[in-house]
């Protein structure tokens, strides 16, 4: 039951996307193997909010970014949403340089799942070296 992250949800569905770049290649992989997918309740907000920023950034259209939605919301991706998650990521926030708790949320609803985080978030795999399952795509 890996967890993915904003970052690599973003390259999934971006208007822009490349699929051959490594987090269209884990997408491929995963699909591969028949994975149940993972992630925090939050994961369609940021993703939404990246493809609204994209726009504003003139990266891409509004239908492009209609699309991308449409894209997210088909995504078999299970969304979770637990009290223990969001105390555990703010405990790593804190321990971890106050690094952004929606990051480290993430973290958590991993480690809680004892599976891989995949995030394209260098900052983040850096902060959680000592973490084995924090990798990227």
């Amino acid at each position: 039951m890996p967890v993915v992250d904003a970052s690599i949800v973003v390259d999934w569905v971006a208007p822009d996307v490349d699929p051959d770049a490594p987090a269209g290649q884990l997408l491929t992989r995963l699909a591969k193997a028949g994975a149940a997918l993972y992630a925090p309740r939050l994961l369609v907000e940021e993703v939404a909010n990246a493809l609204l920023t994209g726009c504003r950034r003139d990266r891409w259209d509004g239908a492009a970014a209609d699309d991308a939605y449409q894209r997210l919301r088909q995504l078999p991706i299970t969304l979770v949403d637990e009290a223990e998650d969001r105390d555990r990521a703010w405990d790593l926030s804190r321990r971890y340089d106050e690094h952004p708790i929606y990051g480290m949320l993430y973290a958590a609803v991993a480690e809680r799942l004892r599976d891989q985080l995949f995030t394209a978030d260098e900052r983040l795999r850096r902060r959680l070296a000592t973490f084995d399952f924090v990798v990227g795509p």
